[in-house]
């Protein structure tokens, strides 16, 4: 048998006994929750109004087409970081104009969450 084929074996089990031992002693990388996904809106830092959070992309899709029907210019369709998609737009320069965005989003039957980009 040869070195590698030798090597494999001893390969899986350390492996196998290295990820419960991480696990154990909390070494392992954290993933976010879906709700640490959502960054609250603060003033002083940059500024998207998100339209929906969806798991698959024929949903997001249809609330883009919807949100640039309505006159949004700049939305996109972008990962949130916790696997999903959101439809959003950026580039909101401060809370008052985000909060005018909203009231717009509103007038024409959509929501929206003003928040902080991470």
């Amino acid at each position: 048998m040869s070195r590698r084929a030798a090597a494999a074996p001893l390969l899986v089990l350390v492996a196998a006994l290295a990820y419960p031992v991480a696990v154990l002693s909390g070494g392992l990388p954290r993933f976010p929750t879906r709700a640490e996904c959502i960054h609250p809106a603060k003033e002083g830092v940059p500024l998207e109004a998100v339209f929906g959070r969806f798991d698959l992309r024929a949903s997001a899709e249809a609330r883009f087409q919807r949100v640039l029907a309505a006159g949004f210019k700049g939305t996109k369709i972008e990962p949130d970081g916790c696997g999903r998609l959101k439809v959003d737009v950026a580039g909101i320069p401060n809370l008052a104009v985000g909060h005018d965005l909203l009231k717009e989003a509103a007038k024409v039957g959509l929501t929206a969450t003003l928040e902080s980009v991470p």
